[in-house]
């Protein structure tokens, strides 16, 4: 199982999520829009509200160290 980081829940962002999240993978969504958060939490793995551009923020959520 691989693992994603999808930053940005509209239309692309969910679809891709979901279709990630539907071959069996790990999948981590991010938004900074809690009723898309909301929504796509259902459908994959982990859904956080978040702001993508905060670099704290990502590192606090584990992925600073993709950076």
């Amino acid at each position: 199982m691989k693992q994603y980081v999808v930053i940005g829940c509209g239309r692309f962002g969910s679809n891709v999520a979901r279709t990630l999240n539907s071959l069996g993978n790990e999948v981590l969504a991010i938004d900074i829009d809690h009723e898309k958060i909301q929504y796509i939490s259902k459908e994959v793995t982990y859904g956080v509200q978040a702001d993508a551009t905060d670099e704290n923020a990502l590192r606090g959520l584990g992925i600073g160290a993709l950076m």
